[in-house]
């Protein structure tokens, strides 16, 4: 499976930093390691490697996870990393702290995959262990934008040109599930067109009374959700958070025990 190149996450979402903070803030205050699942090439794992916690990253995609190795090591720094499906892993140890940043555990496309993630989390778990996870609260607004027109999301330098990144967005109400074709440009100084890649992906999304019921049955004993930033394109997070706004990124705290 690839979800994208390493080199084209890189510059989709190189300026997503606000989760960053909150992630290497979080991860310090536990005694004990740390586990991030959907570790991808690294934007939150390098910089929580660098904060020197012990953290082992888990990834489906192998290519993501070479690229995330190569940064690690040029770096000088060391994170446990393995191939795995979040769905349904085995890890040798247990940890204080599980993570599934950036609505990566929306990637679970039914209900039944999402209650396998978060069984399978909590297994991995030490006794007073707690899973944090951040995913978007489906805002109506939102989702009825997404109507199928191509829509340019970005426009990010690149060397003496820019990259054009476009989304073309549908919703499926029934089943909770976003459709998005993603196009990205790449044009030189002079205007042209030198690159185009496309690459689909879907994401299943809960609203707050879901994930609770999900988390309760998964067999959390206890949670707390807040909203921890405004956006990620930002170097700041709320202190305190604030309570779950509609539409925002939700952090989800849900203990083993």
């Amino acid at each position: 499976m690839t979800y994208a190149a390493p080199d084209l996450y890189d510059l989709m979402y190189h300026d997503f930093r606000a989760d960053i903070g909150f992630h290497v803030a979080d991860a310090k205050t536990v005694k004990g390691p740390v586990l991030e699942v959907c570790c991808g090439n690294g934007r939150v794992t390098v910089p929580m490697a660098e904060a020197g916690v012990d953290l082992d990253g888990l990834d489906l995609d192998a290519g993501l996870l070479a690229d995330l190795e190569r940064k690690l090591a040029a770096r000088g720094l060391k994170a446990g990393l393995h191939q795995g499906d979040m769905r349904e892993f085995t890890m040798p140890r247990r940890y204080a702290l599980v993570l599934i940043p950036f609505n990566s555990f929306y990637h679970n496309l039914t209900q039944t995959d999402q209650l396998a993630t978060l069984r399978c989390c909590r297994e991995h778990l030490d006794h007073e262990g707690r899973l944090c996870l951040i995913a978007y609260h489906p805002s109506a607004k939102i989702l009825a934008a997404d109507d199928g027109a191509r829509v340019l999301w970005k426009e990010v330098p690149e060397g003496e040109g820019v990259a054009r990144i476009f989304n073309q967005m549908t919703v499926d109400r029934v089943e909770q599930v976003q459709r998005i074709h993603r196009w990205i440009e790449r044009v030189d100084a002079s205007g042209r067109v030198t690159q185009t890649h496309e690459y689909d992906f879907r994401l299943r999304y809960a609203g707050k009374p879901e994930m609770e019921l999900l988390l309760k049955t998964a067999g959390y004993s206890r949670w707390e959700v807040c909203t921890p930033f405004e956006k990620y394109e930002a170097d700041t997070y709320y202190d305190p958070p604030r309570p779950p706004v509609d539409g925002g990124p939700l952090a989800w705290s849900a203990w083993r025990h």
